[in-house]
């Protein structure tokens, strides 16, 4: 059975619309009747347009699918402005302005949205199309930033509906799948959403396995602590369903960032910088794509697991050469603070970071309180572990103070991260002070406290994980049992992670496990054979 075949008799109301050959699959491995190279096809939802909306619809879809999220707000503008009448152009208008994994809107872009969709009102559409756009209305319903999640499960609620409505839409399933990653609470280490979200996407691939939103979205579902492996297959080819797409060649670093495959993210944040270059001179954008930053913060962390500190050296170089992005928002102002700081303390260069200072002095940090006290740990942590008291104590105050600044609907795992960072400052000064057991309480507290949340996806991992500082923290003070202990939960979650691998292999030889030493020093070895750099203490003989 051809896959069109299929469409007809499992996805009523659906258009085939076969993309570009730049879309055809390269090494798929999935058991289905349908030939590899007749799988690059992807079934848009049916617009009451003319044909040529429906062609340029099923365009700006597929580029929503991989968040183009820049590039879908001109598609889905030109063509409101090509045919006004067609009321799906305005519920792409409002997805496109809609980041559901990424941070809450503000007042202004919320009042966008429901303006887009107001404009609907009168205009000929399908049931279908009135229950999308109605669905995406009551996202939009308020411009009450404290409602934000609650907003996004009632939408997840209507999209739920028109699915069991009409269980043949796959097109419809995979956007239901999408609300389900929107509206997750981030504080569930069980996944719920996610794990529902990830079946759903898994019985689609089995129809679409080129279909960019399936891979996307699927990687996504399993973008967490002993789930990653799940969406491994999907990593490896997304990239090649959506070549035009820096977010897709990036995003499959989440996954293989959670695995611990280095060279992978490496190659892949490689890739999709060099796709944010492209972008940015092909769209005329005002400044650097910020899906490039993004993609920067990824790639210094992977460089700096492999010990490849000069190329991390150079990647920091790049970034402190953008000297304006295409919008200044979160992710921006995450890599601009971030990538620094990791650059500093993944080399535990404490006296290089006790004096790190903010790139962009002309950036608006004023709204990016929470990305000032990035610096402000780096510098702290620094000061205090290079013995200088009393700058740490002022570092630990103006996190304090920036704490106290924070919106109150700020993402809750951004908000947790500046408690946790003022936490380990804390600890880090009552050690220096002589008081381990106090020192050593805060800084397993704010360990539990950051294992309370998984991570955002803006970022491949804390600038420093809590518990592996907790660990340093349990080695410097002789405890060297807990210590290991510790350093192996870090890579349970944090698989290859250089810092937890150097601090296991330490304590394991210093309580004399020699073969679980000699294990931890051949990943180690083995990790850093590309190393380029003077990084201390990486050779068994160096370390203290």
């Amino acid at each position: 059975m051809t896959i069109e075949t299929s469409v007809q008799t499992k996805s009523r109301g659906l258009t085939a619309i076969t993309l570009a050959a730049s879309m055809a699959l390269v090494g798929c491995t999935q058991n289905t009747d349908v030939q590899p190279q007749d799988v690059a096809t992807v079934f848009p939802l049916e617009i009451s347009c003319s044909a040529a909306a429906q062609a340029d619809f099923v365009d700006a879809v597929v580029l929503l699918h991989s968040f183009e999220y820049v590039q879908t707000s001109k598609l889905f503008a030109a063509q409101i402005e090509q045919e006004p009448a067609c009321a799906m152009a305005y519920w792409g208008a409002a997805m496109s302005i809609w980041h559901p994994l990424w941070a809450p809107l503000n007042q202004a872009q919320l009042a966008r949205g429901a303006d887009f969709l107001a404009q609907t009102d009168g205009l000929e559409m399908s049931a279908k199309e009135a229950a999308l756009i109605n669905a995406l209305k009551a996202f939009f319903s308020s411009t009450d930033l404290a409602t934000n999640k609650t907003r996004a499960r009632a939408y997840s609620a209507a999209m739920e509906q028109i699915n069991a409505d009409d269980p043949g839409d796959y097109e419809v399933e995979i956007f239901y799948a999408l609300s389900l990653l929107g509206a997750a609470d981030p504080r569930d280490k069980t996944y719920v959403n996610q794990r529902k979200a990830g079946t759903i996407l898994k019985k689609m691939k089995v129809v679409y396995p080129r279909h960019p939103g399936v891979l996307h979205y699927i990687i996504h579902s399993y973008d967490a602590p002993g789930q990653a492996d799940q969406a491994l297959d999907e990593a490896k080819i997304y990239a090649g369903s959506a070549k035009d797409s820096s977010h897709a060649q990036h995003m499959p670093s989440h996954i293989f960032t959670r695995l611990g495959l280095w060279d992978l993210s490496i190659s892949s944040n490689h890739d999709a910088g060099r796709s944010a270059v492209e972008y940015t001179s092909r769209a005329n954008l005002p400044g650097h794509y910020d899906e490039g930053l993004h993609s920067i913060d990824y790639l210094m962390y992977a460089l700096l697991q492999t010990a490849r500190d000069d190329e991390a050296h150079d990647v920091l170089l790049q970034l402190g050469e953008i000297d304006k992005t295409d919008t200044e928002n979160f992710k921006v102002a995450f890599a601009y603070a971030s990538a620094p700081a990791r650059y500093v303390l993944e080399r535990r260069a404490w006296d290089e970071a006790s004096e790190l200072t903010l790139m962009r002095p002309d950036f608006h940090w004023q709204d990016f309180g929470w990305a000032q006290a990035i610096n402000h740990f780096a510098r702290g942590i620094g000061a205090a572990r290079s013995g200088k008291i009393e700058q740490a104590k002022d570092e630990a105050a103006l996190i304090d103070a920036l704490q106290q600044g924070l919106p109150p609907t700020l993402m809750p795992y951004i908000a947790m991260e500046v408690q946790v960072q003022s936490d380990l400052v804390k600890a880090w000064i009552m050690l220096a002070e002589g008081a381990p057991d106090a020192a050593l309480e805060l800084a397993r507290s704010a360990a539990e406290l950051e294992d309370s949340m998984d991570k955002h996806p803006v970022t491949p991992g804390e600038i420093l994980p809590a518990r592996e500082l907790y660990a340093d923290m349990l080695f410097e003070t002789g405890n060297d049992a807990l210590a290991l202990a510790q350093y192996q939960i870090v890579l349970e979650g944090y698989p290859n992670r250089l810092n937890a691998l150097l601090g296991a292999a330490r304590s394991a030889g210093r309580l004399g496990e020699k073969d679980a030493a000699q294990g931890y020093e051949a990943i180690i070895a083995s990790q850093t054979a590309s190393r380029t750099g003077n990084r201390a203490g990486l050779d068994p003989g160096t370390r203290p």
